[in-house]
Order: structure tokens, then C-alpha cells, then sequence
């Protein structure tokens, strides 16, 4: 039985997910490239696809390849520019990278779209601290 296409980027998203929880994280990668690359001609649901970007840019950053998660979360924040996840993990992925003025506007705006995510205040008050 074959699968149409909306089952195989539901497929695809959902090995990227599993391998990613297995911390096979090129292996993600490569089920997730699938789901985006069928994204491109499907109306997928923004929040489906924000999050394959989102789980990418993850999966790239605990691989240390921090310009491929810079642009996936840069992408997943075209979607949906209200998500201050997104914006943590691209001013994560700036800080590795010494791009301290970027990661640190990143985070600003992460910790004014949720306060409470203390994981932001906590770096934003380090780098303010250290750099700034």
C-alpha cells in the first residue's frame, strides 16, 4: 500500500521525532529533510511544519552544526514569529558561535514573548553579565 503524500510527511516527521528521542540525531536530520522537502508543494499545517524546523534545528545544534540550526529556527520564525522557543534556540545556537549582539536581541525577544521561561532570563542575565 502506498501512502499519500500527507501520510508520508506525518511518517517522515514522526522517525525524525522518534530517532531524535534516541539521540540519533543525523538520523532525524535525514527523516526530517524528507518531511520538508514534501512541505514544499503541500499545504501543511504552519504549527506541523514549525515544528520540523524547530525538531531540525535541535537536532543540529546537539550536533554542533549551530549555522544549520541558525536557519532552521530562522525559518520555523517565518512561520511563527509568537513562539519564544524558536527565539531561545536561535540566540542559543548565536551564542555558541560568539555572535553575542544577535543571540542576545534573540533572547530578549523570547523573554518578552514569555516571562516566564526562566531558561531565557537565566542566559540573557549571563550574557548581559559576561559581555555586555
Amino acid at each position: 500500500m502506498q501512502m499519500n503524500k500527507f501520510s508520508q510527511f506525518n511518517y517522515y516527521f514522526e522517525l525524525g521525532q522518534i530517532f531524535y528521542d534516541c539521540t540519533s540525531y543525523q538520523i532525524s536530520i535525514e527523516y526530517l529533510d524528507k518531511a520538508i522537502r514534501l512541505s514544499t508543494y503541500l499545504p501543511i499545517n504552519k504549527n506541523h511544519l514549525v515544528k520540523v524546523y524547530e525538531l531540525r534545528g535541535n537536532s543540529n545544534i546537539c550536533l554542533g552544526n549551530y549555522f544549520k540550526s541558525i536557519s532552521d529556527f530562522s525559518c520555523a520564525i517565518k512561520i511563527d514569529s509568537s513562539n519564544p522557543f524558536l527565539y531561545f534556540w536561535r540566540g542559543f545556537a548565536y551564542e555558541f558561535l560568539e555572535e553575542y549582539p544577535k543571540s542576545l536581541n534573540d533572547l530578549k525577544i523570547a523573554h518578552q514573548l514569555d516571562p516566564e521561561f526562566g531558561l531565557t532570563k537565566s542566559l540573557l542575565d549571563y550574557l548581559e553579565e559576561k559581555y555586555f
